[in-house]
Parts: C-alpha cells; structure tokens; sequence
C-alpha cells in the first residue's frame, strides 16, 4: 500500500512537472524565423524614431552581443543581427505585426543572417562546403559569430524559442547572390522544408514570406533577381511574395536605406497578417514619433576591442558588459558616420566603481579625434558634454583604459537636445496642474512622459 501511495505521490508530481513546463509555452507568443544575407541582417541607419518598439516586440539573441545573452529574450532595440548590423526589415514586421494584433498576443524573432551569402549557406548538406570556400575574411568572421555554422546555430534557437511560444511563420530576403535561375528556387524549398521538419512545424501553419530584392523602379543593382523571386509560390504553395516596388535604396543601389527597409518590414507583416485572415489597414510610410524624453540606448554596440591582440576582452554576464582592458586598448562602437548633432552628451554608467582610470575617445573620418574625456579611477559615470564639439560625422566611439583592469560597463547611452519650441512642463497660475493632451489629441493618462501640448504649446513631459 505504501509502494502505491509513493508511485501515485510520483505520478502526480511529475504530472505537474509536465503541466508546469506545457505552461510556460505561451500560445500568444507568436515567433518568427527570419535568414537571408546583408539585407536582413540588416544595413539602414538605426534613427531615433527606431528605438522604442513595443515591449510586446521581442528578439532572441542568436550570439552574445553587448548586454545580450544567447538565446535570450530581448525588447527588440536594433540591431537584431548582431552588433554591427543596423535597421532591417524584421524591425517594422514585428512592430507592425503587435500594433495590429491584440494586446495579449506577443511577437517575436529569431534572426541569422550574413552578407553576401548564397542560398547554400543554409543548405543541410551543402553549407559545411559552401562555407570552406568563403574566402572574404569579414564574412568568415561572420559566420564563425554564429558558432561557425548558421544554419545550426539558427534551429539551435529556433528549438529554445519553441520553449516560449509558437513558431508562426519564416522570413526570408536572400537572392542578390543567386536568385536567377530555378535552380534557387528549389534551393529554397529544401531549406524551407528542413527547418520544418527540424523543428515539428507543418508548412500550412508556417508560411514562407520571401521580399523581392531592390526594384527596377529604384535602378536596383540585383532587381533581375525578382523574377526568379515570385516563382517562389509556384513551387512552395505556403510561400508568399513582398514587393519591393517604392522602397527605396542607399548610393549601393542595393542596400534599402531606413525608410525602404521600414515600408519593406511594414509588408512583410502585411502579407504575414493576410495568411492569417487579418486584413490591416496600414501607413507604409509612417515615421514613428521621438520620445525625447528617453535616453537612446547604445551599449549593445559596442562590440569590439582595439586590442584584441594584446588580450583585451569585451563579454557579458546578461546585464552588464565585461570590459577586461589593456592599457590605452578601447572597447568601441562603429558607427561609419553618425550624426549626432541632436544629442547633448553620451554617459557611460558602471556597475562598479572603476578599479582603473579610463578616457571616452570619439572619432570622427579618417581617425579625425573629435573628442577625449579623462575619467578618474573609482567613477560610477563617465560623461563627454557635446557643446562646442562637432559631432555631425562620428565614426567611432570608444572607453579606453589607462591600465590593466576590468571594468564593468551596466549601461551606454545618449540625451538628446529638446526640440525648439518645446518647453518643461509647468502648472497653471493658480498653482494647479494643466490638463495635458498627447500628440493624437488624446488626454494624456497619469505618469505620461514626452511630448504632450497644452494651451496650444507642445511641452516636454519629463
């Protein structure tokens, strides 16, 4: 009898064990798989207008990068590639997708993508060779970020995000290599059917959405790719087409700018909420407002160290960075030309008091110095004020040591200027708070922060 009691004692905690885990797959929480080369990965300059998504707008971390763990969630700030990725198009599907979803239903992506690959890379049988004859060293380095093989780092996380919610479709942009035969076509089904079978899916529950590259109507270097392109629905039926007709292109004529890459997002998401019987009214178009109330976050680009060779690290324990310096090594940010005009000062806030003295170092082309802010051992802040700087054309940044030392980075970031004509907020005469309205005519519900007008004036509400 005591045997029994103890067998069903076990039976019922490993029922609950098994419910507890069922449980935390979120049925609402929609995931999205998106590959493909540079123009996923994403190369349009991140703008302030991009840094706010939704918190109901998540990514997975497909490597450490920054603050970022693998295979975390993450609010979906770019870059969603890696460090040294900009704005993609998963950045406005993903926005696009909660604003017309309801608000109990999540979003979120899982990206791997590199520049200038071929289709092969996510070939099952043909990437280990596609990969043994790169010959580009920045694509290798690329490639070897991903754990030296992409396609397994990508069902690796894929299969982790199936622990939170519900993979509900692929996004693919790939093709400016070798979109121009049927060949590519078949090239994508096999991939397409891989990660479905990898991963359990069935294909009329996860449809293939696939963006033409750069159009003829923007003298798109790659655009005799499309055709090939909207073949695809013919040999995959779940496949469905964006077009990239007014989505407009960098000098490259390749690569979409911010805006082409926020109206392409907008139709993936589009297309993606038709599969699902969701017919979306949507302004492809639309520039999202700056809340200029909000630090911009820029910790999660610094991502290299000048002095690598020497031994210098940069890591991470999921919330700060680990910096383990050289002395006059850095660990620093690209940015290939950033304006920085509108901000007033970049703060660097540390976990711990530095246990070194350290500089912050901006650059501007050609290693132009534009900047050097000495920073005292022991300091919880550094801080470069930008009045009387000419920060219209930064290239990099950098927090250099002055000796052996780690230093432990919680936060990066820059304040902007306030807008002109933009005022803090202030009570009325006779001493009572102004009833504030936000930008949509709105009133402004209690705790609001950022622009709101009242009397007719636009205020900043801090």
């Amino acid at each position: 009898m005591k045997r029994n009691l103890m067998l069903t004692a076990l039976i019922a905690v490993m029922t609950l064990l098994s419910t507890n885990a069922k449980a935390e797959v979120d049925p609402n929480f929609y995931i999205y798989l998106c590959i493909g080369q540079s123009n996923m990965e994403g190369q349009g300059t991140i703008e302030d207008c991009d840094l706010a998504p939704s918190e109901r707008f998540q990514m997975m971390s497909t490597l450490d990068c920054g603050t970022r763990k693998l295979g975390q969630w993450y609010r979906a700030v770019p870059p969603l590639a890696r460090c040294d990725t900009r704005l993609c198009p998963a950045d406005y599907f993903g926005r696009t997708m909660v604003a017309n979803l309801d608000e109990a239903k999540r979003v979120g992506v899982v990206v791997v993508a590199i520049g200038g690959i071929k289709i092969d890379l996510y070939d099952p049988d043909g990437w280990q060779a596609y990969v043994n004859s790169m010959t580009e060293s920045w694509q290798i380095n690329s490639v070897n970020a991903y754990g030296g093989n992409p396609l397994a780092r990508l069902i690796e996380c894929a299969k982790e995000a199936q622990k939170s919610g519900v993979i509900k479709g692929i996004l693919l942009h790939q093709g400016e290599s070798d979109a121009y035969s049927d060949a590519w076509i078949q090239k994508v089904k096999k991939v397409y059917e891989n990660l479905l079978s990898e991963l359990n899916l069935k294909a009329e529950d996860v449809p293939l959405i696939a963006g033409e590259v750069g159009g003829a109507d923007q003298n798109g270097g790659c655009a005799h790719a499309n055709p090939t392109i909207n073949k695809l629905p013919k040999t995959i039926p779940t496949a469905h087409v964006v077009s990239s007709v007014g989505c407009t292109l960098q000098s490259d004529n390749i690569h979409f700018d911010s805006q082409g890459y926020r109206k392409l997002g907008r139709r993936y998401a589009k297309t993606m909420l038709a599969t699902m019987g969701i017919e979306a009214d949507i302004d492809e178009d639309e520039v999202p407002q700056v809340d200029y109330s909000e630090p911009v976050i820029i910790t999660d680009r610094f991502s290299y160290c000048w002095a690598a060779d020497k031994g210098e690290t940069v890591t991470t324990d999921g919330t700060n960075l680990i910096y383990n310096g050289v002395q006059w090594g850095g660990v620093a940010c690209w940015l290939g030309g950033a304006d920085w005009s509108e901000y007033d000062k970049v703060v660097f806030e540390f976990a711990e008091p530095t246990p070194i003295a350290t500089q912050i170092f901006i650059q501007g082309p050609s290693n132009k110095e534009i900047a050097k802010v000495w920073v005292n051992a022991g300091a919880d802040k550094a801080e470069c004020l930008f009045a009387g700087l000419d920060v219209s054309n930064v290239a990099q940044i950098a927090l250099q040591a002055a000796a052996v030392g780690t230093i432990k980075i919680s936060r990066i970031y820059l304040l902007r200027k306030a807008p002109a004509g933009i005022h803090q907020p202030e009570t009325s005469s006779n001493g009572e708070a102004r009833q504030w309205y936000q930008l949509n005519g709105q009133p402004a519900p209690q705790g609001f922060k950022g622009i709101a007008v009242s009397k007719g004036k636009k205020v900043m509400r801090p």
